[in-house]
């Protein structure tokens, strides 16, 4: 069973490298100088003919070469645009949080400051209402002493000294 291979079906898939330009350059250069070389013209002719060819050739590839420098600058300013703006919002969003947290440190600072300011007041308003209470106990014991009234009332004690730290009954304060 002999099989008849020019009825089969050939699928070729080229493989796209990017170098189609290059390729297309080469062709036409090689066909230029095939055409030149076999066209009826003395030496001298296709001598001229042919150094004319080049020229166009390489003004054409000149050409060519131009505006792919311009499309890649094209593309380069492009993502460098793209790539500023986006640096730009993170630099933004940034900024804007860094913002926030400062607000909030201050305003934590402040509150802080507030509060130490109201335990300050509400320490000296207790101070200063514990020696009122002594002196007032001190009056009235004094003016139980004069009277000539004998015993005291448990209640109407004085902190002995020595007994919470100090004379005053804060341990802390000197």
């Amino acid at each position: 069973m002999a099989r008849d291979y020019d009825d089969d079906r050939v699928v070729v898939i080229e493989k796209d490298n990017g170098n189609g330009v290059g390729m297309l350059l080469l062709g036409l250069a090689v066909g230029a100088g095939a055409a030149l070389l076999f066209a009826p013209a003395s030496g001298r002719e296709t001598r001229e003919r042919i150094a004319r060819e080049a020229r166009r050739a390489g003004r054409r590839v000149k050409d060519m070469t131009d505006d792919l420098g311009d499309q890649f600058a094209d593309r380069v300013e492009r993502t460098r645009s793209a790539v500023d703006e986006r640096v730009g919002r993170a630099r933004d969003a940034v900024t804007s949080r860094v913002d926030a947290v400062n607000e909030a440190v201050n305003a934590s600072r402040d509150a802080a400051r507030d509060a130490r300011a109201d335990i300050e007041r509400a320490v000296e308003h207790g101070k200063r209402a514990y020696a009122d209470g002594r002196r007032a106990y001190a009056d009235r014991t004094a003016r139980r002493g004069a009277s000539g009234e004998s015993g005291h009332v448990a209640d109407d004690r004085a902190p002995r000294e020595g007994s919470e730290g100090n004379a005053d009954g804060f341990a802390g304060d000197a």
